[in-house]
């Protein structure tokens, strides 16, 4: 046995047992001029208030809407507009480029002609048709009575009146009769079969017309909205066939930015915004886009895009959709934030365009319904059992509040319960910290600026 470890066991019980003594002292005790000795400390007025939370998400500027130029026609270019060129911006309506025209007005006449030789023949057909039906009945008319002169000459014959020779003559008589009157209905019994030939050309000539106009109609390119040109492939003189790309716009009214934030950010600020966070994290899901927007909305998020270019200049956005998946690099997730009339210069706002393909910074922010506290993350003690601070009570002796933490930033911890307004915070406590210590306070202030969540 190493007797010498013997030696060291009294002065070890000696150094737990001052240890002891100084933890469960109660205050210090007056000086020998009845003067008690005061530890200084900075502190904090505790103020509650509504706490603004943010998370920022990156993304990159894309148009809602794009519009490509197929040419639709062959011919020569014979015109553009100045401004046909990547970057350039076109207007609604405008004329941005045209193709000789020539031979689509020529082919426009002649299908406007074949269309008018068309409608004439049905005019002439329904005009046969009607004279037809009237010369019809007027034969039958003529039947009728050459029908009543064959009875009442066979009457005759009956009664010796008359001669056979008669009678036959005038039966001859209706028989050629009825023979015209055939003729002209086999002919009006035609009628509705030419019609229909007729009007099936008709309807092909108007036809013929409809795509003389739109091959004529398509040698302008003409822009459908506002918008900044992004690829451009024509020229005056250019001889172009259907098929060929000539130039893509992206729509200057809409754009929208992918903003990549990591889910536990934002599950963070649901804590900190909806007092029941929890069945509202849980249907924070990324593959749910309903179900997330939904989410947001009930806490009160807003979205503002940042574009920074020497100066921040700042567009109101409104959240649209979850991009409905997660990157596998980074493991962020895409809110997708939409900007109105951002993509074309504004003159009354003197803000910069947000152009196809910038890099920007998206803030989803919001505030907590409930007024909370902030407080310094150093003035924050964490342990299994929960967390404290420590405060000043009324006597200006050291105390411990224990508190509930609703979230936490960079620098701040939000606390949802534990503090009261008015509360003097000690934000360097002293070591060691024996509460009932008696305390200097030093008066600091308590950051209760935006809190940024971010990634």
């Amino acid at each position: 046995m190493n007797w010498r470890i013997l030696l060291f066991i009294p002065a070890i019980a000696v150094g737990i047992g001052a240890f002891m003594i100084i933890n469960n002292r109660g205050p210090e005790p007056a000086t020998s001029n009845g003067v008690r000795p005061l530890v200084p400390v900075r502190v904090a007025e505790v103020v509650l208030e509504p706490v603004e939370v943010s998370v920022t998400g990156y993304g990159r500027v894309e148009p809602v809407r794009t519009w490509e130029a197929i040419s639709q026609v062959d011919g020569q270019i014979i015109s553009t507009t100045e401004d046909l060129a990547v970057g350039g911006f076109v207007s609604e309506g405008q004329v941005i480029i045209e193709v000789d025209p020539r031979d689509y007005e020529i082919a426009l006449a002649r299908a406007e002609a074949n269309l008018a030789i068309a409608e004439t023949q049905l005019s002439e057909l329904n005009a046969q048709e009607e004279n037809t039906a009237e010369q019809l009945a007027l034969e039958q008319q003529i039947e009728a009575v050459v029908q009543a002169d064959v009875d009442r000459r066979a009457a005759l014959v009956e009664s010796g009146s008359t001669s056979i020779a008669s009678l036959e003559q005038v039966q001859r008589d209706l028989i050629s009769q009825q023979r015209r009157v055939l003729d002209l209905e086999n002919a009006l019994a035609l009628f509705p079969v030419q019609r229909e030939s007729a009007e099936a050309t008709l309807a092909s000539r108007r036809v013929d017309v409809e795509e003389a106009e739109r091959n004529l109609s398509d040698t302008r390119i003409i822009a459908p909205f506002d918008g900044r040109i992004l690829e451009e492939n024509a020229a005056e003189g250019v001889y172009i066939r259907p098929g060929d790309r000539l130039l893509t716009i992206a729509g200057g009214d809409t754009v929208e930015i992918v903003a990549e934030v990591q889910p536990a950010a934002m599950s963070s600020a649901l804590a900190l915004l909806i007092p029941d966070a929890a069945d509202v994290i849980e249907r924070f899901n990324p593959f749910e886009t309903d179900a997330a927007i939904n989410a947001l909305n009930a806490a009160g998020i807003s979205a503002t895009v940042v574009l920074s270019q020497g100066t921040d200049y700042r567009y109101p956005a409104r959240i649209v959709r979850l991009d409905g998946s997660v990157d596998n690099t980074t493991g962020t997730i895409g809110i997708v934030a939409e900007v109105d009339g951002a993509g074309i210069p504004d003159p009354a706002t003197r803000r910069p365009p947000l152009t196809n393909g910038a890099f920007v910074a998206v803030l989803f922010q919001g505030s907590t319904q409930e007024p909370q506290a902030v407080v310094p993350r150093s003035a924050l003690i964490e342990e299994e059992d929960g967390a404290y601070v420590y405060v000043v009570d009324d006597d200006t002796r050291l105390a411990r509040r224990d508190v509930t933490v609703a979230g936490r930033s960079a620098g701040d911890m939000v606390i949802s319960s534990g503090l009261a307004a008015g509360d003097t915070l000690v934000l360097t406590p002293p070591e060691p910290a024996i509460l009932g210590t008696f305390l200097a306070p030093v008066r600091d202030s308590v950051q209760t600026a935006a809190q940024d969540i971010s990634q």
